[in-house]
């Protein structure tokens, strides 16, 4: 049954693609597809995020500044959605009562000095901008100004990233092209 569907969905894509006043036709391009798969890439949390999207984005010469734009962009996104969840997960009895136990307020208060800028530069690296958001979230305090808390630290942390992970992914393929002679 899910073959049938298959087949019929992808005859369905070339005969809408062969039309010529299609309002579907931009997106059925390979440049507009490979975007797509780059942001998707970018916002699962599960494979590496920056990255692989990075890696995807050089793998198939997609313009830097553009991919590096929306990498930028999507993963902003995302991590301010995380963030809201975070406030909100902040209400819950559980949370609230790990928060105001003695280690827990040691923490907050660690992280109430430098945790948007030691997580979102250091720990980007190994747990990503996604999960820092969630926790920052949850000790966000109202008192704070939310944009010297977290949105410039998570907007010039996923930049700088952003660009590093390309440069970097720009030396392995080209090297790994060079070696192997992949074309």
């Amino acid at each position: 049954m899910l073959y049938k569907y298959m087949i019929y969905s992808y005859n369905y894509i070339k005969l809408i693609s062969k039309n010529k006043h299609n309002m579907l036709k931009p997106f059925l391009k390979p440049l507009y597809y490979k975007y797509i798969v780059m942001t998707a890439i970018n916002v699962t949390p599960l494979i590496g995020g920056k990255y692989v999207s990075t890696a995807y984005a050089v793998y198939n010469g997609l313009n830097p500044y553009a991919s590096i734009i929306l990498i930028t962009v999507s993963e902003t996104l995302l991590c301010s959605l995380l963030f809201y969840a975070g406030i909100k997960l902040k209400s819950l009895k559980w949370v609230h009562g790990m928060l105001s136990s003695k280690k827990g307020k040691r923490a907050h208060n660690y992280v109430a000095k430098y945790g948007p800028v030691i997580g979102l530069f250091v720990g980007q690296m190994f747990i990503g901008a996604p999960p820092i958001s969630l926790a920052l979230g949850v000790l966000y305090e109202r008192d704070k100004n939310i944009y010297i808390f977290f949105f410039i630290p998570l907007f010039i942390s996923i930049f700088l990233y952003s660009i590093f992970n390309f440069y970097l992914n720009t030396v392995a393929i080209t090297s790994l092209k060079n070696i192997f002679h992949l074309v």
